[in-house]
C-alpha cells in the first residue's frame, strides 16, 4: 500500500512539474512576441541617442516620455486613428520642448527616426 501511495505521489509531482514547464515556456514566448512598454521606450531612446547626443537629465525625461507614449497608445487595446494623431502631436510638442532647436530640427529632418519616435 505504501508503494502505491509513493507511486501516485511521484506521478502527480512529475505531472505538475511538466505543466509548470509548459506554462513557463508559453509565458516566455508571449513576452518575446509582445515587448513591454519599457522595452519599446528603451528602443526609441536608443534610436534617438544613436542619432543625436542627449545629456543625462534629458535622457531620463525622454525615457519617461516614451514610456508614457506607449502607455497612452496601448491603454485601451488598439488605439483609434484620432488617438494616434493626438498622441503623435503631444509627443512632437514635448520633444520640441525637451530638445534644443538645432537638435530637434535635425531629428525632425530624419523622417524615419522622427516617425518612429512620435508614432
Amino acid at each position: 500500500m505504501k508503494n502505491l501511495i509513493i507511486v501516485f505521489s511521484l506521478f502527480f509531482a512529475l505531472g505538475v512539474s511538466a505543466q509548470d514547464r509548459k506554462t513557463a515556456t508559453a509565458t516566455t514566448s508571449a513576452v518575446k512576441a509582445n515587448p513591454s512598454k519599457e522595452e519599446i521606450a528603451k528602443t526609441n531612446l536608443a534610436n534617438l541617442v544613436s542619432f543625436v547626443t542627449v545629456d543625462n537629465e534629458k535622457h531620463h525625461m525622454l525615457y519617461d516620455l516614451f514610456v508614457t507614449k506607449n502607455k497612452m497608445l496601448n491603454s485601451d487595446g488598439a488605439p483609434s486613428t484620432e488617438k494616434k494623431a493626438e498622441v503623435a502631436r503631444i509627443i512632437e510638442a514635448k520633444l520640441e520642448a525637451t530638445l534644443d532647436g538645432p537638435t530637434f530640427a535635425k531629428v525632425k529632418a530624419n523622417t524615419t527616426l522622427f516617425n518612429s519616435l512620435v508614432n
